[in-house]
């Protein structure tokens, strides 16, 4: 039986952002000052250790997929206290930021012929105690998006028909690469109207057995008051400034998340130590991302009052990889954003096509809740894709990324940082 409990932390003070970087750093008193005051001139990483290699990028992002990373979970409170010590063994002052959401808390399996298949709920969707064969069954056809209007129609559809619970059979289809009929997850908003309906995903695969056999599910959901932090860190400096560069990632994922998160996080950690050498860094890791960017929206409405210099935003998939025809991997085509535009920052587009950046129409995932935040005067860089394996439990290091194209993305993404700082 699958299941996602809560591990809830305690409730420290309210503004743990400012407030614990300074009494880590010995200081009696804080608050953010100008970005001259208490600033380390040097790098912050340990001596002799190259952050941005691929054998170190790819050794974060082995070390981050142990773990799934579902927001609330005991597996994720494993994985922010490793990332805790990571961050302060690269010289940082780290703090967390607490929050409220709302936690789904459920367990569910779905039999087809006597044999239990994988399965994941669609969050919030249902609650209470479902048993018996699933009145509703229908497969869906998926683009992957966090709001996909296959599954969302399905479930409306279930809903029309009265049904108890609602089995969807997922394929998912991404540009560029075969289409995938393993267990897919999918983002879900608390706070966006629910149909009641509870709500089982499981493997496409497994449609044609379900159509004979039927499917008998074991579900039970419940929405409980919950408290989760998101993890910060100031690199460069002994204490908090009102304008520090800001290299923010989401944390959260349904799966070991290797490339969409492990990735991310990799690069982020490097480019906080790059560009901390000069200036000081705030890094932010939000969790929550799975909740439709949960925690980064409540960061931002409740404590953010910060100045920042420019937001670096590194987003899902920055290293995603296949194998190409020589069996080499090669990196996925991705998304782009930035304030200003890249007509404005001279070197920025050329730099981020040697990693396959290209020009997004919109900023991606939290970049547009950033984009939002600070409006047109912050210059902000955002940067996120997909990919088959997104969302999955087939998203492995060894299946979906490798340390060259980790090391190749990284020097577009730190040429890039650069690029954007330097037109700022």
């Amino acid at each position: 039986m699958t299941s996602n409990r809560s591990n809830l932390p305690g409730r420290p003070s309210r503004r743990a952002v400012l407030a614990t970087g300074a009494a880590v750093a010995g200081l009696t008193a804080f608050g953010a000052t100008s970005a001259q005051a208490g600033t380390l001139r040097r790098p912050v990483g340990a001596p002799g250790r190259s952050t941005g290699s691929g054998a170190s990028l790819y050794s974060v992002v082995e070390a981050y997929s142990q773990w799934h990373h579902r927001t609330g979970s005991s597996d994720e409170a494993a994985a922010l206290r490793w990332l805790e010590r990571q961050l302060r063994s690269l010289g940082a002052v780290t703090g967390r930021w607490n929050y409220d959401y709302p936690h789904y808390e459920w367990k569910a399996q779905v039999r087809v012929g006597n044999v239990s298949v994988p399965t994941v709920p669609l969050y919030y969707e249902g609650t209470g105690r479902v048993k018996g064969r699933a009145d509703f069954v229908q497969p869906v056809t998926t683009s992957k998006d966090g709001n996909d209007p296959a599954v969302l129609a399905a479930v409306a559809e279930a809903a029309r028909a009265g049904a108890s619970v609602a089995v969807l059979p997922t394929t998912s289809t991404t540009a560029n690469y075969p289409a995938y009929d393993g267990l897919v997850a999918y983002n879900s908003d608390p706070d966006a109207p629910k149909t009641g309906i509870p709500t089982l995903l499981v493997p496409g695969r497994v449609a044609d057995r379900i159509q004979r056999y039927g499917a008998d599910v074991d579900f039970r959901a419940r929405t409980v008051p919950a408290r989760t932090y998101s993890l910060t860190g100031w690199l460069g400096t002994r204490r908090p400034v009102a304008d520090p560069v800001i290299v923010t990632t989401p944390l959260s994922g349904w799966f070991t998340c290797a490339a969409e998160r492990g990735t991310g996080l990799a690069l982020a950690l490097a480019l906080a130590v790059e560009l901390s050498r000069e200036h000081p860094v705030f890094f932010l890791g939000n969790t929550g991302h799975e909740l439709s960017n949960y925690g980064v929206r409540a960061y931002l409405a409740d404590e953010f009052d910060l100045r920042p210099r420019a937001v670096f935003h590194l987003g899902s998939a920055l290293a995603a990889a296949a194998p190409g025809p020589d069996g080499r991997f090669e990196l996925a085509p991705r998304g782009a954003a930035s304030n200003p535009g890249f007509d404005a920052v001279p070197g920025l587009a050329a730099h981020l096509a040697g990693a396959r950046f290209s020009q997004a129409a919109k900023f991606p995932g939290e970049g547009a809740v950033w984009s939002q935040a600070l409006g047109p005067s912050v210059p902000l860089l955002s940067l996120a894709g997909n990919f088959r394996e997104f969302h999955t439990p087939d998203d492995l290091p060894r299946i979906t990324t490798s340390p060259e194209v980790l090391e190749q993305a990284y020097n577009a993404v730190r040429a890039a940082a650069h690029d954007l700082l330097g037109a700022a």
